[in-house]
């Protein structure tokens, strides 16, 4: 009969930690999904500025020549380029204010994790004493 309370404590013990390493495994996941959105986006602001810098040659080396079609033109792409640059970077802004807010309950969600490891290492020692009892 004692040997059936320390197995319910044992299973009970098991299960809290497999819930708690659950919890770090979804944070871990979250955190990576983030890491691959920001580099994308800098990717892309990065590919834009390039494209900007390339246009910006462009009108230099036609400053020299009459085609004013030409000129307008890319004046007009260059514009909508650095729109679109300022865009993202909105976009981006936007992501990291909702992120900020986001982090602070992360903050407190891992200090929960944080907990959760403390009591794994707690269920883990009562778990030593138990079987050492046995």
């Amino acid at each position: 009969m004692e040997f059936t309370g320390h197995m319910l404590t044992y299973k009970e013990s098991l299960k809290v930690m497999a819930d708690s390493i659950k919890d770090v495994e979804n944070q871990v996941e979250d955190n990576l999904q983030h890491a691959l959105v920001k580099s994308s986006n800098l990717i892309k602001l990065n590919k834009n500025i390039k494209e900007i810098e390339l246009m910006s040659e462009a009108l230099a080396d036609l400053q020299n020549q009459g085609n004013l079609l030409a000129k307008e033109k890319l004046m007009i792409s260059l514009r909508r380029k650095i729109f679109e640059s300022q865009c993202l970077l909105i976009e981006d802004i936007q992501k990291s204010m909702l992120k900020a807010v986001e982090a602070m309950s992360d903050t407190g969600n891992e200090m929960l994790l944080l907990t959760n490891f403390n009591r794994i290492v707690k269920v883990l020692n009562r778990i030593d004493e138990e079987v050492e009892g046995i």
